[in-house]
């Protein structure tokens, strides 16, 4: 039951960072060419305003959220392939205790 609900924990996160890359991606490229275009210290993209940082920001934190949850949701499923592996394994035949009990008669 845990590592089901881990494994929803990391599609969870997959998800939230795909949704974060997703929507900033337009907003990244309009501050990459404002960068360029010569907006900034001689052109060069250095002191960038703060709606571009935060906009960088947010897609690093997509990405983070997307490795993050691909990572979980890797271990989640083979800590979940372990178990099915392990559920059956064959098992010895029990032994059979030598001495009989002087009191069984």
């Amino acid at each position: 039951m845990f590592r089901s609900i881990v494994a929803f924990l990391g599609l969870a996160a997959t998800g939230v960072g795909i949704w974060l890359i997703t929507t900033e991606q337009p907003k990244n490229a309009a501050c990459n060419a404002s960068s360029h275009g010569g907006t900034g210290l001689s052109g060069t993209g250095i002191g960038e305003g703060t709606s571009c940082l935060n906009i960088v920001w947010s897609y690093f934190g997509g990405f983070v959220l997307l490795a993050f949850g691909v990572l979980t949701v890797v271990v989640a499923l083979s800590m979940m392939r372990k178990t099915r592996r392990n559920k059956n394994p064959r098992r010895a035949e029990p032994l059979v205790y030598p001495y009989k009990n002087p009191l069984d008669r």
